[in-house]
């Protein structure tokens, strides 16, 4: 063991001579970005995602009442019999199968993968294996890219998820038949709560019924070393995550219209 001394003058035999203060065991964790506490699996720091989250905010609230403003103006010159509050009902039911549904399909899938093909690493101070989704910033196997016809139906599900969260949400007679139809059954705040749990559990596993039998038909059939398998299971993970996405996003739609029903 090299010992050196400090620009003091004073030697220290316990420091080696090639060693640096970062790849010291005790080292701070601000040294490695992945042991960051500011990490996130994104990739982005929490300084960042809270930036980006008052942009949405401070951005699209005038957004949205700019664009209720003009709906309004906009049904009064061509004389259509729509109440304002139905307006706002079809701009907040737009939002959320536009912008909610796409960016929580996106979500889900990356966080399914994530858990799936996350490469494992030890969580800091556990000495247990995690996934890398938990403690890495990125993931160690990338998405594979949907052939063309796999990426058709894709943007198609996506179109016509869209219109269907618009045309279920929207509308705010189907808004206030299903409040009519929750007040007939409520029993009580936990009750409902559960119910509604419920409810979307059951269309979450109708809607990914269908492709999660095929997808996993195909995988049995498949060795475990099969390149395409990959693919497959992107999919499986795919159109679960749509339907979970899509009913989460009905819902958004429909309390955000039931809110503006509500409160106008």
């Amino acid at each position: 063991m090299n010992s050196r001394p400090d620009p003091d003058g004073v030697t220290h035999p316990g420091r080696l001579s090639g060693a640096h203060p970062s790849k010291h065991p005790g080292a701070h964790p601000s040294a490695n970005p992945e042991a960051h506490p500011d990490a996130h699996p994104s990739g982005l720091s929490s300084r960042t995602r809270l930036l980006i989250t008052l942009l949405a905010v401070f951005i699209g609230i005038p957004a949205v009442l700019f664009a209720w403003i003009g709906g309004v103006l906009l049904a009064d010159a061509w004389e259509l019999e729509m109440s304002s509050t139905q307006v706002l009902a079809w701009i907040l039911a737009a939002l959320a199968g536009v912008v909610v549904w796409p960016v929580a399909l996106r979500r889900l899938r990356r966080e399914l993968w994530n858990r799936q093909y996350g490469a494992e690493v030890p969580a800091p101070g556990s000495g247990h294996l995690e996934r890398a989704a938990a403690s890495r910033p990125r993931d160690s196997r990338a998405l594979p890219a949907p052939s063309t016809g796999e990426a058709i139906v894709r943007s198609a599900i996506v179109v016509l998820g869209a219109i269907g969260i618009i045309a279920l949400s929207g509308p705010l007679d189907i808004v206030a038949a299903v409040s009519s139809a929750g007040a007939t059954v409520a029993i009580g705040p936990r009750e409902n709560g559960l119910l509604l749990q419920l409810v979307a559990v059951i269309v979450i596993l109708a809607l990914a019924a269908p492709s999660f039998l095929l997808t996993q038909r195909a995988l049995r059939r498949m060795a475990a070393d099969d390149p395409r398998r990959a693919a497959v299971e992107d999919r499986q993970n795919w159109h679960f995550a749509a339907a979970t996405a899509w009913v989460v996003s009905l819902l958004v739609g429909y309390l955000l219209s039931l809110a503006a029903l509500i409160t106008m």
